[in-house]
């Protein structure tokens, strides 16, 4: 789920947890719904319910809950979809749209129905996307999560995330996954 910067959207995660329509996994320590906006065909996001908003707000003591959320998050999506885990994505995005620290976990076949603009994919395969991984070992060799100075690597060239291919064209990188990576 993403949304514009302003206004009321940035707090639809919080919203979005407390609906029961759109709940799809829920426990004390966190809550999974559907990305309204997928990129992939399966694409799910993964709240705590501790009200952490960012990675910048990640202390070294969240590690636990870091790795609860990858664990939980993997067991829906490879329960729900049948997929192995190694057919998904995880991770934060370094600068997010919605306010609520929140866990992408999505397929790696990039299909979804709103992946249609290069910054959206981008968003996945550059350092703008930060996986669970990297966020545990810099807090516990930092104390922080360091993040990108910038989002400048959302406007880059784009690469194929399976080859070599590279396009300015996120309609050419489609039509190269499906002939290709199908």
């Amino acid at each position: 789920m993403t949304a514009p910067t302003g206004g009321r959207l940035r707090n639809d995660l919080v919203l979005a947890m407390q609906n029961p329509s759109v709940v799809l996994y829920s426990d004390e320590f966190v809550t999974i719904i559907a990305d309204l906006y997928p990129k992939s065909e399966h694409h799910y996001l993964v709240l705590p319910k501790e009200n952490i908003q960012q990675l910048r707000s990640l202390k070294k003591y969240h590690i636990p809950k870091l790795i609860y959320m990858e664990l939980v998050g993997l067991e829906f999506a490879r329960h729900i979809t049948g997929l192995p885990v190694k057919n998904f994505y995880v991770g934060f995005h370094a600068f997010p749209s919605m306010e609520r620290l929140h866990l992408h976990v999505l397929s790696n076949d990039f299909r979804g129905t709103h992946m249609n603009q290069p910054h959206q994919w981008n968003s996945f395969h550059t350092e703008f996307f930060v996986s669970t991984h990297k966020a545990i070992l810099d807090l516990q060799s930092l104390g922080y999560v360091n993040l990108p100075p910038s989002k400048k690597s959302l406007y880059q060239s784009l690469r194929c995330h399976m080859c070599y291919y590279f396009s300015n064209d996120i309609q050419n990188l489609k039509l190269h996954l499906n002939l290709f990576h199908n």
